[in-house]
């Protein structure tokens, strides 16, 4: 036995959950990547002035900033730390690096090379050759 049963129309319809997950993971994007651009300059410190040298164009590496407030504060980001915290951070961090990774010293111009230095040792033995400074342009 047939039925006589007709399809019911259906209006068009256009599916939005794409473009809201699409939406979503830009604001997450965003968010994440001005929350790292901040953390680089999140301590106020008196840069020195350059002297000599070249600019760093930006790339994909990952960028590892480290804060030298003076001779007895190192920040490694934004965070307190002791040259042996130091240490394993940066151990960590190369085991964890999928790409080269490059440390950026940010140093108040009156710290004493005898502080840097050790920050310098501890990038070499922990395998990262690309240690950069920043300072502030004449």
């Amino acid at each position: 036995m047939r039925l006589n049963v007709k399809p019911k129309k259906r209006g068009l319809s256009f599916n939005i959950t794409p473009l809201i997950d699409v939406t979503f993971l830009l604001i997450v994007f965003f968010v994440m990547s001005s929350r790292m651009i901040q953390s680089e300059s999140a301590m106020e410190l008196n840069l020195p002035q350059e002297r000599s040298g070249e600019t760093i164009e930006e790339n994909d590496k990952t960028k590892i900033i480290l804060n030298v407030a003076s001779a007895d504060e190192i920040y490694y980001g934004t965070r307190r730390v002791t040259l042996s915290e130091l240490r394993e951070r940066l151990e960590r961090e190369k085991a964890r690096a999928t790409r080269d990774a490059s440390v950026r010293i940010r140093a108040n111009k009156n710290v004493p090379y005898g502080t840097i230095e050790p920050i310098l040792v501890l990038c070499s033995q922990t395998g990262f050759g690309d240690v950069s400074f920043a300072v502030v342009d004449k």
